[in-house]
């Protein structure tokens, strides 16, 4: 399949709604590929005739599915908890390698300077809520409240990058969202950049985040958008596998 943020230029120059919308039609594909993928896995070790001797008899399961509800000592039920062990051991260790491979790869690109992020930042909590997160331990509160200050207005925020904007309140719908910025920007350079904290120094820690169009990174996250959206795909099926097999 091809990356659906396909560009040949450095930087993705997609408008950041027709970005998004791509991102949603090409979903669908990438979950069917990546649940695939698991069954093929799964199906692996599946036990082959089992029933012939089995000591169960008139189970009245018919569809041998790995959903099905198999009794405790069926050959099929050992399968799904087989199944169980396996997506939550070696294969969530290959999916944690295959993030990191990602996120290695964000080395290959440098920051411009456009201090899109520094200049409008949101978060799903007020800032209030981020002080108290900060206060029971939580580190990126911590991180996030030491660095950013909220705009008194939606406007004041919208003035900032409008289009950016926009495709926040897209992406969280009903949900409120709040809106942020750091005072210790000079121009576009930070003030106090050799003590800034890990979200600066890691931006962007999200593969699948969508960036300012100015961002320089949106050339990693156009290398690495088909890889990204099919591990997460992944992520939440073996989220799914777990919830109906325990």
């Amino acid at each position: 399949m091809d990356n659906f943020f396909s560009s040949t230029d450095t930087q993705d120059n997609t408008p950041l709604n027709a970005q998004y919308d791509n991102l949603k039609d090409n979903y669908e594909k990438i979950f069917i590929e990546a649940a695939e993928s698991i069954r093929r896995e799964l199906d692996s070790f599946k036990p082959e005739n089992p029933c012939e001797n089995c000591p169960v008899k008139d189970c009245k399961i018919e569809k041998k599915d790995i959903f099905a509800p198999y009794p405790p000592n069926c050959k099929y039920r050992d399968w799904q908890l087989q199944a169980l062990s396996f997506l939550a051991g070696d294969y969530k260790q290959k999916l944690k390698a295959v993030y990191k491979n990602m996120m290695d790869k964000k080395n290959n690109y440098s920051c411009n300077k456009c201090a899109a992020c520094c200049k409008l930042a949101a978060s799903q909590y007020s800032y209030e809520q981020l002080k108290q997160r900060a206060f029971r331990g939580d580190k990126f509160s911590k991180d996030f409240i030491s660095v950013f200050v909220p705009f008194d207005t939606e406007e004041q925020a919208k003035a900032v990058n409008p289009e950016y904007f926009e495709l926040l309140n897209k992406l969280v719908e009903e949900d409120k969202i709040y809106y942020y910025y750091c005072p210790k920007l000079e121009g576009n350079l930070c003030s106090d950049y050799e003590n800034r904290p890990d979200i600066c120094r890691d931006f962007p820690h999200n593969p699948l985040k969508l960036l300012p169009s100015d961002c320089s990174y949106n050339a990693w996250r156009s290398e690495i958008a088909h890889e990204a959206m099919l591990l997460k795909a992944k992520v939440d099926i073996i989220d799914f596998y777990g919830s109906k097999l325990k």
